[in-house]
């Protein structure tokens, strides 16, 4: 576990500034989807590991989700108006909030009756039916300039 921890915060430290600049150059949305079949393969390398070093191979892997999430907060900051960041900062407080109530119920009963692997690929594929979608609906952000604040 220490090992698999280590490697994640290494992962990150080393392709963190890299990836960024390539999101800068190529794109956020592009970097999004150059990243998300790294999480799955996080995941399924987790669920499927035959042994310790697909384990460590899983936790670099899962770098690459906290790194293509700084590419999707930047994207969000630069499609929205400054002053609707508060809010929307709040709005995803307030449903990771209520998500974070029944996540642990649900996943120790998908765990118990459907099996452990299922914890793992079950995410994979919500992402793949709802998030890469509505991915696919948003500007790139790549080049333009930050919503204007309203004057008061």
């Amino acid at each position: 576990m220490g090992v698999m921890a280590t490697a994640t915060v290494v992962a990150q430290l080393v392709f963190g500034i890299p990836v960024g600049r390539l999101a800068d150059r190529i794109g956020r949305k592009r970097i999004i989807y150059l990243l998300t079949p790294l999480w799955y393969a996080s995941n399924l390398l987790l669920a499927f590991s035959p042994g310790p070093i697909t384990l460590v191979l899983s936790a670099v892997f899962l770098a690459f989700y906290s790194i293509s999430s700084g590419a999707t907060n930047a994207m969000t900051l630069e499609l929205l108006p400054l002053e609707q960041q508060g809010r929307w900062g709040g709005l995803l407080g307030l449903f990771t909030g209520l998500v974070t109530i029944p996540a642990p119920i649900i996943g120790g009963l998908i765990w118990r009756e459907l099996g452990p692997m299922y914890v793992f690929v079950i995410p994979i594929v919500f992402d793949l039916l709802f998030r890469v979608p509505l991915l696919a609906t948003v500007p790139e952000t790549l080049g333009t300039k930050h919503p204007i604040q309203k004057e008061a």
